[in-house]
């Protein structure tokens, strides 16, 4: 027996208290709707209702997309796990790592193209925090939505590693690394193949890299901290939401706009049918179009025990997780902060959007709101509520 308001009073609890002005969650079991729910609005200082299907910005959740289209590449025998970087993008050849003191030495490891899936290339992210390469991402790699994909990677090729290759676990930009690469295999840009790929396949109609001008309608304002600056957050305490941080927010109307860590559109009917192909490898038509052994080999932790739990700050949520070649895989339960299975799995998004899988129950979730810089664990607490309310 299965209790929903259990659910729905814990995201309203957090909408009441306005600490998101929306949230909104869908929850399936072996491909059927087990709950669904919809709470507040596009804006809560305004009281603007939510529109029919809202739009949301997805960031971090494009990298398991990419990353499976980056499997399909590995089913087809095109790209292998073990292959260096530079066998593909040679200007990956002959990387130097920074210690903390900045003295520079050639890398001792090859990074290889599994390194790219599992974020541990020895790349950053130019927000990470205690780290002497990212203020050099700030200055030099080329972030900004007016240099494409293949622009970033050349510049993040030109900048030194922060750890040597497979050596530990840090998140970054390897994602947008994976997706050039994907690309220059292909022949294609990364927005045309997740398009032919998964996105007609599976069925999302609104899911792209930018928003069309008879959509814009239904995109949602990010909210965020008054003050926020990467890395660090509060909570508002004045009963008013915050525009979220402009430097953080990608861009919703260049077509060109591409990236592999970030910068889709989603909504939440059409990353509950991509959370259904990453559990099960079959587009909308039930067509296989990752293996079996790809889908495993998405949700299986890869990492040693030594790389074991992931972290991203100081952040105590990703407790008990290793990391597949797609995304979080639950590792050790009796560890975790929040209920959930052994082989619990999925991503989330800088924006609060979320997704877990749950293979050996045939169960997915997804969690969508737009606040960039929240520390709150909205997402994570619905999923607890949710196994909670199972008898």
């Amino acid at each position: 027996m299965y209790h929903p308001e259990r659910v729905r009073n814990r995201a309203k609890a957090y909408v009441d208290a306005r600490h998101y002005s929306s949230l909104e969650w869908h929850i399936e079991q072996g491909g059927a709707v087990l709950d669904r729910g919809q709470l507040g609005h596009a804006d809560a200082n305004q009281g603007t209702p939510l529109p029919e299907s809202p739009i949301y910005r997805i960031f971090s959740m494009t990298k398991p997309l990419v990353s499976a289209v980056g499997v399909m590449l590995l089913d087809e025998g095109r790209i292998r796990l073990s292959d260096p970087v530079a066998m593909h993008l040679p200007e990956f050849a002959d990387m130097q790592v920074m210690d903390a003191d900045g003295n520079l030495a050639p890398a001792a490891n090859t990074m290889l193209v599994e390194h790219l899936f599992t974020h541990r290339s020895g790349i950053t992210y130019q927000w990470q925090q205690d780290n002497p390469v990212a203020p050099l991402y700030r200055e030099k790699a080329k972030l900004g939505d007016g240099n494409s994909l293949a622009e970033l990677v050349e510049s993040i090729a030109a900048l030194p590693l922060f750890a040597e290759p497979g050596t530990r676990w840090h998140y970054s930009l390897s994602t947008d690394v994976l997706a050039h690469l994907i690309a220059v295999v292909e022949g294609k840009p990364i927005a045309q193949i997740l398009k032919e790929r998964i996105i007609d396949p599976v069925g999302m109609v609104d899911t792209g890299y930018f928003v069309p001008a008879d959509k814009q309608d239904r995109l949602l304002p990010m909210f965020g901290d008054s003050n926020l600056v990467p890395g660090v957050s509060q909570a508002p305490s004045d009963g008013t939401l915050h525009p979220g941080a402009p430097h953080m927010i990608y861009t919703a109307e260049d077509p060109a706009f591409e990236r592999g860590g970030l910068g889709l559109f989603s909504t939440l009917d059409d990353y509950a049918k991509a959370a259904r192909f990453l559990i099960t490898g079959k587009d909308g038509a039930g067509n296989r179009i990752v293996s079996p052994a790809g889908v495993r080999a998405l949700w299986t932790n890869r990492l040693p025990a030594s790389q074991v739990p992931i972290g991203i700050g100081a952040l105590p949520k990703y407790k008990g997780y290793g990391y597949g070649l797609g995304g979080r895989v639950m590792v050790h339960p009796n560890q975790a902060p929040f209920y959930g299975p052994a082989g619990e799995c999925g991503w989330e998004g800088a924006g609060t959007t979320y997704f877990w899988l749950d293979p050996e129950n045939d169960i997915t979730g997804v969690v969508m709101t737009q606040y960039l810089g929240q520390k709150m664990p909205v997402c994570e607490d619905i999923r607890h509520a949710f196994y909670q309310s199972l008898d």
